[in-house]
């Protein structure tokens, strides 16, 4: 309602994703594009992708054909079909430098190790490099969510944001982390493009991105704008592949993290003990959403990582009080 009469002053610039632009062009009565002079798609890879063909197809049919059309992206697609369905006339192609690259001040590195190791050499490098603010990059919203609340057993400031939460709580997360309230955000690639916080020092590849160009976007969260940074990919044992061709990419070899194995493994121990209190969280979290959808009346805040805090002291008191 409050963006359909927004749309009814006449705006001069509408900022919208595509579905939700085809919602007011179906629903809202007196909106429509065809006065547009100007179409920009950011991260036009995307747009032009697959994902939104239905959406961007009608949105194309309903707009003029004189007009000016703009795509930006930090890695362009070179299929020409998708750009001609963008109905490009005689365009012109700016950029930057011709190959994918990542810029100067930011230092990669990238560290092999076995995949049941992965959490540990986390903990050990988030020691390491104390004082920082992080964001650390996951494949799937549950291994998101089981990382956050790994970290924060341990004590970290960790906060997640991925797809399955809400819009509110998303913006929740991301406006802690920005006021430094939070010192680690942990994220799917939802995150990893059109982020701009500069003080992001560190962006840790936890599970290495399918897609090499994904590469490109997640690192370019930090060293903004002339800033130096810092990104590290984590390899393990099924990551080979993946791993050399993002090398192959941004046609540079990446050094190792210096780490020393030793200290990692002291840690152990008390990671597979914040793992176990994790999977138990999960699943309480889980348990708690069923139960939700049966009873909407039980209406509990996730954020607060669903009391984590007070469930380890629980836990270890309980343990003392055995001993």
């Amino acid at each position: 309602m409050s963006q359909s009469l927004a749309l009814a002053k006449k705006p001069h610039i509408v900022i919208a994703t595509p579905g939700r632009l085809i919602d007011h062009l179906e629903n809202t009565k007196g909106f429509n594009l065809r006065a547009l002079k100007y179409l920009v798609m950011d991260e036009a890879d995307r747009i032009l992708n697959m994902d939104f063909e239905t959406e961007v197809d009608k949105i194309l049919k309903v707009i003029p054909r004189d007009r000016k059309t703009f795509l930006f992206s930090a890695t362009m697609t070179k299929k020409v079909q998708k750009l001609q369905r963008a109905a490009l006339k005689n365009p012109v192609k700016c950029a930057v430098s011709s190959k994918y690259q990542t810029v100067e001040k930011l230092q990669q590195y990238y560290l092999f190790i076995p995949s049941k190791f992965k959490d540990t050499y986390l903990v050990y490098i988030l020691n390491e490099l104390a004082g920082n603010s992080f964001m650390i990059f996951c494949s799937t919203c549950n291994n998101t969510q089981r990382t956050a609340l790994l970290l924060r057993n341990l004590g970290f400031t960790a906060i997640p944001l991925h797809g399955q939460m809400s819009q509110s709580k998303r913006l929740g997360s991301l406006n802690k982390f920005k006021a430094k309230a939070r010192s680690i955000l942990l994220a799917t690639d939802v995150a990893s493009r059109g982020l701009d916080i500069p003080h992001v020092d560190v962006v840790v590849n936890f599970d290495i991105p399918t897609h090499s160009k994904d590469y490109i976007h997640r690192v370019g969260r930090t060293a903004r704008a002339g800033r130096s940074g810092k990104a590290i990919t984590f390899v393990t044992q099924y990551d080979v592949e993946l791993f050399q061709r993002i090398e192959h990419l941004i046609g540079k070899k990446l050094p190792v993290f210096p780490t020393q194995d030793e200290e990692v493994m002291m840690l152990t121990e008390r990671v597979s003990e914040a793992q176990r209190f994790a999977r138990m969280e999960l699943r309480e979290h889980g348990e708690k959403k069923k139960r939700k959808r049966e009873d909407p009346g039980d209406d509990d805040d996730t954020e607060g990582a669903i009391g984590v805090r007070n469930k380890v002291a629980g836990g270890k008191m309980k343990k003392r009080k055995g001993r």
